[in-house]
């Protein structure tokens, strides 16, 4: 890895730790009446936090191209994810007759030519590349809210008038170098193998990787610091004459934002002294430099709402929001709502709501790894529109059983899609990736007796999704079920458990963002990110 990102040219990774996340927060809240009718707030925030992330990308850069038999990469040749190496290989080892993989765990020593047990390893005779991702993010943000309340109450109407400053300074440095990339098994616990030069008798000649390690940097620089210095004026007010309440609210925010991003060497690094294996290059890497840009966002936000009370126990709303969101130096996204529904409920025994809803979002952007070299970053740029309807209903029949049911059925679409600023109009209409158009949870509840805590139930039901902007792939819908317990120890102690994926049901969020944005299954089989299996967990909360 690059010297200028750490001096002694090594980086550790340790996929024993996962992630490791540690938060400090200090807190600030007053508030102060100045009349009958006015109140005065204030409230600040600190936080500081640390994100050390540990995680494995199988397929990053290669797509579905890096997973193939383990024949396939022994054998020099395109079909060969490791190819380079291999030609390296042979150019250091010229004794050499042939390729193989030793175990870093076992020891056991596999050749090309013994094909058959290459082809049934572990059961499926695959090998893959997997980038070893390690990300630390170190931040810190100050936030102060500012303000006062004005409350009228004339009998004929009540009135309550909130005015405020807000600011925020937000500041991110993230460490995501040295993403090197191992050779490894098909497998849960996989093993890694180092790729070794063979002699005709299978007597090992050389060693080609580095502990399994293949590559180094393979994701560019991966030095970056964002900061936001943001300040907003706002005003909400809600009116409430007799059975109908109407609210509206406004914020203007001006955002000074900072982007400093490491550059990538043009010429390859050395790797340090004392490195084994034919990779000489770290690759592209942090070179020592930065490249800086400023941007000034300043923008409006606003919403309006009605509510009306037809009868004491049915009503209804609507409104109409528009807002956005600041992504540092990249252009705002615009989000545009409209909704309106029907409020109802019958005493204990029934609440519920439905809503039919439109939603915009103008500049939705994001960056990706180019497939065929993920060390560039290509950037998305599109709007999405998704219109639909939200059900919401609580039944509760007696007093210690409830059962609460959420859903939406939505139809979200792709529109003016860009790639690196290119405009791609065979994305118009797709669905947009990870997003599905049904969705709904179940939560059963049973209250224990004398207030001693509860026991629920949940199933979450997630539909069908799209692996790509393209919609290529589809990944199939997946229900989800869940159980846990709530036990009041005492007026200050509560302890709570719970089992999640309680039968351990497979569901895919995702594809292989490695791929690129038209993604395709490859000889019958492609990556995807599984939810996490059956997990289990439990929290003590004391009051005081």
């Amino acid at each position: 890895m690059s010297t200028n990102a750490h001096a002694s040219g090594f980086r550790p990774f340790r996929y024993d730790q996962g992630i490791v996340a540690k938060t400090a927060q200090v807190r600030f809240d007053i508030e102060k009446p100045a009349s009958d009718s006015i109140n005065l707030f204030l409230h600040t925030r600190y936080l500081k936090y640390s994100y050390d992330f540990n995680g494995l990308f199988p397929g990053s850069g290669t797509g579905n191209a890096g997973l193939a038999s383990a024949l396939a990469y022994l054998t020099p040749g395109a079909s060969s994810p490791i190819n380079d190496l291999l030609t390296a290989g042979q150019a250091a080892f010229p004794t050499a007759t042939h390729f193989g993989i030793k175990d870093l765990r076992t020891g056991v020593l596999i050749g090309s030519d013994q094909a058959a047990t290459l082809n049934a390893l572990n059961g499926n005779g695959f090998l893959q590349r997997t980038t070893l991702n390690h990300d630390y993010i170190d931040g810190r943000d100050f936030g102060l809210n500012i303000g006062g309340r004005w409350d009228v109450d004339t009998g004929r109407f009540k009135n309550s008038l909130t005015v405020g400053v807000m600011y925020y300074n937000v500041k991110r440095e993230q460490d995501q170098s040295a993403t090197a990339s191992v050779v490894n098994d098909v497998k849960t616990n996989s093993d890694i193998y180092d790729v070794v030069a063979l002699n005709a008798a299978n007597a090992v000649v050389g060693t080609l990787s580095d502990n399994g390690l293949v590559s180094y940097g393979d994701w560019g620089a991966g030095i970056r610091i964002r900061k936001d210095s943001a300040v907003s004026l706002y005003a909400n007010d809600e009116l409430s004459f007799g059975d109908l309440h109407i609210d509206g609210g406004i914020r203007w925010e001006n955002d000074d934002a900072t982007a400093i991003d490491g550059n990538a060497a043009m010429v390859n690094q050395q790797v340090q002294p004392g490195v084994v294996g034919v990779v000489r290059t770290v690759g592209s890497t942090f070179d020592g430099t930065y490249t800086t840009l400023n941007r000034t966002h300043a923008k409006a936000a606003y919403t309006v709402g009605a509510n009306y009370l037809i009868t004491p126990r049915f009503a209804l709303y609507a409104r109409y929001a528009k807002g956005f969101q600041t992504n540092t130096t990249d252009p705002i996204t615009t989000i545009e709502l409209y909704e309106a529904g029907v409020r109802y409920n019958y005493g204990r025994l029934f609440s519920g709501s439905a809503t039919v809803f439109r939603t915009n979002f103008k500049n939705q952007n994001y960056n990706f790894a180019d497939p065929t070299n993920p060390t560039v970053q290509s950037n998305i740029n599109a709007d999405l529109t998704t219109k639909g309807i939200e059900l919401d209903a609580s039944i509760r029949p007696v007093a210690w059983f409830s059962l609460d049911l959420q859903g939406v059925l939505q139809e979200p679409k792709l529109v003016n899609l860009q790639i690196d600023g290119a405009d791609q109009a065979g994305f118009t209409g797709n669905r947009p990736e990870r997003t599905p158009a049904k969705l709904f949870t179940i939560t059963p509840t049973f209250k224990l007796p004398h207030g001693l805590g509860e026991v629920y139930g949940r199933y979450k039901y997630i539909g069908r999704i799209f692996a790509d902007a393209g919609n290529g792939v589809a990944l199939p819908s997946y229900g989800v079920t869940s159980a846990g317990i709530t036990f009041n120890l005492t007026e200050r102690l509560q302890a709570t458990f719970n089992a999640d994926n309680i039968f351990n049901v497979i569901g895919l969020t995702e594809g292989n963002p490695r791929q690129g944005q038209t993604q395709a299954v490859t000889d019958g089989y492609f990556y995807a990110r599984g939810i996490v299996g059956t997990t289990y967990g439990g929290t003590i909360t004391m009051k005081f």
